[in-house]
């Protein structure tokens, strides 16, 4: 056997300082009672001082398009990074009529949009989204970043929708 320095081979040597280290171990836990306690934390409210209370942050996002395809028309709602979101949407949608009421309350950013195309421009309803500009009759664009209670109607209608009594004539 090998031995090292007075005649002490390594497997003693291992065995001794395996002893001494299991010795401290069980000082330590004698010692300090504390260390050898798992730590449990405590999940509460604001009235328990030893709780922990997580913050976290959340967002909401909403979006709503659609398209009257033989209106020419195109309109949406969207709502992203709100902090605060309520919203509410009516919809009526036949060949001579779009009518949309958005009501929303909300922190955060918000769009509604709609294009009304010339009902003589020359594209199909798959084309709509890359429409000549010429073809465009009407664009509108609401863009609200903040804190926002918002009532939207947008009404649009083609033919002869004063005798039916959705516009009123003049």
């Amino acid at each position: 056997m090998a031995t090292m320095g007075r005649g002490t081979s390594k497997a003693a040597i291992l065995t001794k300082m395996g002893l001494y280290l299991a010795v401290l171990a069980l000082g330590c836990t004698i010692l300090f009672p504390a260390a050898a306690e798992h730590y449990v934390m405590e999940i509460g409210s604001k009235s328990n001082p030893n709780a922990h209370l997580f913050a976290y942050d959340q967002k909401f996002r909403e979006s709503t398009r659609l398209q009257n395809a033989p209106m020419k028309m195109v309109a949406s709602k969207e709502f992203t990074d709100a902090t605060r979101l309520s919203t509410s949407m009516a919809l009526k949608m036949e060949p001579n009529l779009t009518q949309m009421n958005i009501e929303a309350d909300f922190i955060g950013i918000g769009r509604i949009d709609y294009l009304v195309f010339n009902p003589d421009a020359d594209f199909t309803s798959g084309e709509m989204k890359n429409v000549r500009e010429r073809d465009v009759m009407s664009r509108i664009n609401h863009m609200f970043v903040g804190n926002f209670s918002i009532e939207e109607q947008i009404l649009v209608a083609k033919g002869h929708m004063c005798e039916d009594g959705y516009l009123p004539c003049a």
